[in-house]
């Protein structure tokens, strides 16, 4: 086929000459058939919209079920002429909530009359649905139609302006590319702003340098001032359009001035060149303004309340991170998780052939110098420079989500396909070998069958998608952020299919619209684990500790009853907890009040960050006195940092009722500015505030006493440990529940250097610090024995103690936890000169079971050799 398109229809300048080059530029449309161009259309749009309009049902990420409801709001706003009430969100979301809108007007036209109000994100939101013959999920399924059907209309609209950009054959490679993109294929399904700001921005960005390119047509101008009014109106991020507009301006400005001979500097300060660019982004801003305020009724009654609302909420976003704990490369983070985290991210979530591609485009460019059209170089640029500029733009910002970045991938696929396009051209040319045009065609159909094979599989769930040129699913989940919903729907369906849903009650993660859309009986969130009788654990709940260690180190103990998998990842553990034993957690004061779930933030924390604790009571008896909970922050040293004194959320404790339970026992604590960095852990206790008497407490797991106060939890504030001078590699391995990664000595001063040359005098003492990693739950308490062992094999000085002297416990590590671990030995005073060796190791204080060490891969028994230490002879 390729050969019956001539050079000028595939969009690859032909002509070596200038007359040839302007013959070709001026007829680059017309070159082409108007029936290649409508089978290249209608292919583009089934690639489109094939592996997207599908199985819009199947399941439910956990914004959506927001958006259900701000679209609902949305309509009753317009509908009651309370506009408002159209503003529901800073993202602002509303061409989202038109989407929504859109799908209540399809398929449930009497919402207004049966519904009627503003709703909240609430259960009864879909008990309002259901009770009126409609499901969530069928109204959810219904707004995502039409995002669906906006983004083929945007990208085909983007396409047409592409061919006559970049030329035939690299437009249609590239949209392609598009149509079969994993991620952007995911998201451009969902009913999330996220869904369309990528293709409104990319149809607007291909307007504008449509008009600045390609012959300044005002109709392509308006175009991407509307489109760009749409982009705002979808997401916030859209502001970029803004400089990037001046961008391509420039752009256009620099290609005119610089392709006159003997142009100079000053050409640029010239009233006509700057009236030229103003004129230009004057008409574009009114147009985009005047879509902004035109489709969003909140604008006609309230613009500046309207608009500060909006960029108040984005710069928070901005400037604060998320909310809670977010995974990113084998780190949890409280906020920012660095410059990396989109780089990184966009190579885990593109395709090898899009990388393949990126690295072909210098060379292509090269290979082809000679026959560039200006309107290629021009739009390859601005491509660029929207990719690079946006996510050094979204960088910026505190809060990051790989889905954020999402509008750099298509412009990336753009690029990808111009590379492999123009190394194509080159070896079309080859005049020569004649079989090597056939091989060209074959390798780009190639091109676009692998990214197809990369996405088309994994249907519906394209989320799962990760770049095997990077590791694949076995290595993402050390790397990425993992899961956004999917898989609990699978959950659901297991659990109609095999128990009783109304006698069960489910507590699951991200319980409301991934689980509850799905699941026929009750469901809670997984807060109320303790009364459910089945629960469901998330993917990232592991990765990022949440709600808290302990639960899942419960958990951990437990065999699950199912386990879902996605593209060879485990997304979603279900518990059949009718059974179970009571968590470890659970503790019970005088017994009356029982502590039931508490939640707390993972990860490092920073001075001037706040720190939520959240407790959950249960009250089992009654009791005659109001006690008081005493909840402490201490370091190792004791010293308070925070102190909460206070009856529980405020209640007199007489009169809860028995069998009450008191939620959201919240504290935030803030983390002052002066805040040493390093660990300190979370004690709990009550007493009687008349006589300061402390309330006995027990497991209720076991029934034992537990000492008091009772030990809830660890922080770490700031970046601790420190790295150890003397790194141990490889590690060594004990038992497989921790490693040894580092050991020193610490000097006076309390710094530390490694492990070399260590001398003593009898009589003297010295520090050891080791560097301990957890490997997995650890699910009792161990010992850390230190002995100084001399030739006969006998320690002539010993330091046994549990990890920080017990002041974390082993039980409460969860993996991936580092600890620093500090040990005193004295040298007694008889010592006799000479080498001894410094020996490690953990053990059961119990059974005095010492735990099995291999350092890479090798048995090395139950004692490692830290150092040799030289006992000095007596000076005195």
């Amino acid at each position: 086929m390729l050969e019956n398109i001539n050079r000028a229809e595939a969009g690859l300048p032909v002509a070596s000459t200038a007359g040839k080059a302007m013959a070709q530029r001026q007829s680059r449309v017309g070159a082409q058939t108007q029936l290649t161009t409508l089978i290249a259309v209608a292919v583009v749009a089934l690639a489109i919209w094939l592996p997207r309009a599908f199985q819009l049902d199947h399941f439910v990420t956990i914004d959506e079920s927001k958006w259900l409801v701000r679209a609902g709001n949305f309509y009753q706003a317009v509908d009651s002429r309370t506009y408002e009430n159209t503003f529901q969100h800073g993202h602002p979301g509303v061409t989202i909530m038109y989407a929504g809108l859109a799908g209540y007007l399809w398929r449930f036209p009497d919402y207004i009359e049966k519904v009627g109000s503003q709703q909240l994100w609430s259960d009864e939101f879909a008990q309002a649905l259901e009770s009126n013959g409609h499901q969530p999920i069928d109204m959810l399924a219904a707004g995502r139609t039409f995002i669906v059907l906006f983004n083929v209309i945007a990208l085909l609209v983007a396409f047409v302006y592409a061919i006559n950009l970049l030329g035939f054959l690299p437009a249609l490679l590239g949209f392609l590319l598009i149509a079969f993109d994993p991620f952007q294929t995911a998201l451009s399904r969902f009913l999330h702003p996220d869904s369309l700001l990528s293709p409104f921005m990319l149809l607007a960005a291909f307007a504008l340098m449509h008009y600045l390119f390609a012959g300044r047509r005002l109709r392509d101008l308006i175009v991407a001032g509307a489109v760009t009014g749409l982009a705002m109106l979808t997401k916030t991020p859209a502001i970029f359009l803004l400089p990037l507009a001046g961008l391509f301006c420039l752009i256009e400005l620099a290609g005119q001035i610089t392709s006159r001979p003997g142009w100079r500097w000053q050409e640029f300060l010239r009233w006509a060149s700057v009236s030229r660019v103003l004129r230009t982004l004057l008409i574009w801003g009114g147009v985009a303004a005047l879509v902004f305020v035109t489709l969003w009724p909140a604008m006609w009654v309230a613009p500046w309340q309207t608009i500060n609302q909006v960029f108040g909420i984005s710069a928070f976003y901005a400037t604060s991170g998320h909310g809670s704990p977010v995974f990113f490369n084998g780190t949890i983070y409280n906020g920012n998780p660095g410059a990396g985290f989109y780089p990184i991210n966009f190579l885990w979530r593109t395709t090898p052939v899009v990388m393949l591609g990126i690295l072909l485009l210098i060379p292509g460019f090269w290979l082809t110098r000679r026959i560039q059209d200006r309107r290629v170089r021009l739009t390859a640029l601005g491509i660029a420079s929207m990719a690079f500029f946006f996510m050094v733009f979204m960088s910026l910002g505190a809060k990051k989500f790989d889905r954020y970045l999402l509008p750099v991938f298509m412009p990336m696929d753009l690029l990808a396909a111009l590379g492999l396009a123009m190394v194509a051209q080159r070896l079309f040319q080859v005049r020569s070998l004649a079989w090597m045009r056939g091989l060209t065609v074959a390798l780009l159909a190639v091109a676009v069958g692998v990214q197809a094979w990369q996405s088309l599989p994994l249907f519906p769930y394209y989320m799962d998608y990760y770049n095997p040129a990077m590791g694949g699913p076995a290595k993402a989940p050390d790397v990425m952020f993992i899961g956004w919903g999917e898989g609990l729907d699978e959950a659901a369906r297991y659990l109609n299919d095999t128990v009783d849903v109304k006698t069960n009650t489910v507590a699951s993660w991200y319980e409301r619209g991934p689980f509850s859309y799905f699941y026929k009986g009750l469901s809670t969130p997984d807060e109320r684990i303790w009364e459910a009788d089945y629960s469901v654990l998330y993917r990232h709940q592991w990765q990022r500790e949440l709600p808290m260690r302990r639960m899942l180190s419960h958990f951990d103990q437990l065999t699950p009853e199912k386990s879902i998998w996605l593209n060879d990842m485990e997304y979603v553990r279900v518990y059949n907890m009718q059974e179970a034993p009571p968590a470890d957690y659970m503790v019970e004061w005088n017994d009356a009040l029982r502590l039931v779930f508490y939640e707390n933030d993972s990860g490092s924390v920073y001075p001037g960050m706040w720190y939520d604790v959240n407790l959950f009571f249960l009250k089992t008896a009654p009791v005659d006195v109001n006690y008081n909970m005493l909840m402490r922050v201490v370091n190792p040293a004791g010293d308070e940092l925070i102190k909460v004194d206070e009856w529980p959320k405020g209640w007199p404790t007489t009169q809860l009722q028995v069998g009450q339970v008191l939620t959201d026992v919240r504290h935030g604590l803030f983390i002052s500015e002066v805040t040493p960095v390093g660990p300190y852990r979370i004690e709990v206790s009550f007493y009687d505030p008349a006589t300061f008497d402390r309330l006995p407490a027990k497991s209720v797991r076991t029934g034992q006493p537990v000492a008091d106060p009772y030990v809830l939890d660890y922080m770490v504030v700031g970046d601790w440990p420190p790295a150890p001078a003397g790194r141990i590699s490889p590690a060594v391995n004990l038992g497989d529940q921790v490693e040894l990664y580092g050991a020193d000595l610490v000097q006076a001063g309390g710094t530390t250097r490694k492990l070399d040359d260590v001398a003593v005098a009898p009589g003297e003492s010295l520090t050891l610090r080791l560097n301990w990693k957890a490997l997995d739950f650890i699910h009792q308490d161990y010992t850390v024995f230190v002995h100084l062992v001399g030739p006969d094999g006998q320690p002539i000085a010993q330091g046994d103690s549990p990890p920080m002297h017990g002041f974390i416990p082993t039980s409460y590590w969860p993996p991936h936890q580092k600890i620093a671990d500090d040990h005193a030995l004295a040298i007694p005073a008889d010592a006799a000169p000479g080498e001894y060796r410094l020996l490690v190791g953990w053990y059961d204080l119990e059974s005095l079971q010492r735990l099995p060490m291999t350092q890479g891969q090798k048995a090395i028994g139950d004692a490692y050799q830290v150092a040799t230490v030289t006992v000095q002879a007596d000076a005195r």
